[in-house]
C-alpha cells in the first residue's frame, strides 16, 4: 500500500481535539465508564453564524427508547441551556460538554432537545442580518434522534462526536418571502471518536484557492453525475444538496503555518474519493473528481497509528 507522500496531515483525532479530558481514558471502576460527547461542523461559506440551544441529551440502550432515557446534560437554573455557533467548531475544533458516569454496555441511539424560543436556534447571514430558524414539531416535540448505536466499554472512558453538516441542515424553505423562511433540518452524523481521524491536504497536493469547497465521497459511490446542489436542489421538492457526501471542507489559509489548506475532521476509517464543486455561479456545473485523489483510504496499523494511503 502506497504512502502518500505529497503533505498530508493526519493524526488520530484522541489527541488533536481540542481540551480534551485525559481522565476519559482512565479506569474508573467496573461496569461504569465516563461518557464525553462533543459537536462539531463542517463549515460553511454562505453564513457567519447558525446558531442552536440545546437544552438536553439523552441516551438509550434500546434503538426505540422504549427501555427509558438516561440523561447525560440537561439545563438546570444553575447551569443555562448551551447556545453553540456551529460555525466556530469545524476543522477539528469541538464543543464538549462534560464527562458523565453511565453503565458500560451496547446502547441504541442519542437525542437532542433544542430550544423552543424563536431566538433560540438562529443564522446570521453575510449581511449581519439574523434570521430564526424554523424547527420542526417532530424535532421539538421528540429531540433530534441519532440511531447510530455505539458501546460504552467498562472501566475506559469512550468519547462520541455528534458532526451536523450545516451544509444539508439550513433550508430556504421560501426565498422569495420577505424576510425568506430559513428552517433547521438536520443532517448529522455520530463518530466514535477512536475510530476516525482528520484527512488535511495543502495546495501542494490539490489545486486549491481559498474559499474553493470540495466534498468526500465514499470511493464505491458511482452516481456523482446525478448529485444535487445548493442550485440544483428543490428543498419544497424535499430535494437535498451534496445528499450523498459524506463531509465537506473550505480552503483556508492557516495563519499558524501561513498554508493553503481542506480540513476534513472526524472522518470513519473507511475509503473515500475526493470531489470539488465547480463553478458556484453556473448553476448547471456539479461536481468534478479532483485528479489523482480516488481512493484515500483511511485507517490504523496495529499500534494505533494513523495511516493514509491510496
Amino acid at each position: 500500500m502506497k504512502i502518500f507522500s505529497i503533505y498530508l496531515i493526519a493524526v488520530l483525532s484522541a489527541i488533536f481535539l481540542v481540551g480534551c479530558d485525559d481522565s476519559t481514558s482512565e479506569t474508573i471502576g467496573v461496569d461504569r465508564s465516563t461518557l464525553t460527547i462533543g459537536i462539531t461542523d463542517a463549515p460553511i461559506d454562505d453564513a457567519k453564524e447558525v446558531n442552536i440551544t440545546i437544552t438536553k441529551i439523552e441516551i438509550s440502550k434500546d434503538t426505540s427508547g422504549d427501555d427509558g432515557w438516561e440523561v447525560y446534560y440537561q439545563e438546570t437554573d444553575e447551569e443555562p441551556a448551551e447556545k453553540i455557533n456551529l460555525l466556530d467548531f469545524s476543522e477539528g475544533e469541538v464543543f464538549k460538554f462534560d464527562s458523565k458516569e453511565f453503565d458500560s454496555g451496547q446502547y441504541g441511539q442519542i437525542r437532542l432537545f433544542l430550544g423552543e424560543e424563536p431566538t433560540d436556534n438562529t443564522i446570521v447571514l453575510l449581511d449581519d442580518t439574523e434570521h430564526n430558524l424554523d424547527i420542526n414539531a417532530g424535532i421539538r416535540n421528540n429531540g433530534l434522534k441519532l440511531n447510530s448505536g455505539f458501546e460504552i466499554k467498562e472501566g475506559v472512558g469512550v468519547e462520541l462526536t455528534i458532526d451536523f453538516d450545516v451544509r444539508k441542515s439550513i433550508v430556504v424553505k421560501n426565498p422569495n418571502a420577505t424576510p425568506p423562511v430559513y428552517s433547521l433540518k438536520p443532517t448529522i452524523k455520530l463518530i466514535t471518536n477512536d475510530v476516525s481521524g482528520n484527512i488535511t491536504f495543502t495546495d501542494t497536493a490539490v489545486a486549491m484557492t481559498a474559499g474553493d469547497v470540495f466534498f468526500l465521497y465514499e470511493a464505491d459511490f458511482n452516481e456523482i453525475d446525478s448529485e444535487l446542489t445548493e442550485f440544483t436542489a428543490d428543498p419544497d421538492k424535499g430535494e437535498i444538496a451534496y445528499e450523498n457526501s459524506e463531509s465537506s471542507a473550505i480552503a483556508f489559509i492557516d495563519t499558524a503555518d501561513n498554508t493553503l489548506k481542506i480540513v476534513f475532521s472526524f472522518m470513519e476509517y473507511d475509503s473515500y474519493s475526493l470531489y470539488k464543486q465547480e463553478n458556484v455561479n453556473t448553476v448547471d456545473e456539479g461536481l468534478s473528481a479532483v485528479s489523482g485523489q480516488a481512493g484515500i483510504t483511511l485507517s490504523a496499523d496495529d499500534n494505533g497509528e494513523l495511516i493514509i494511503s491510496e
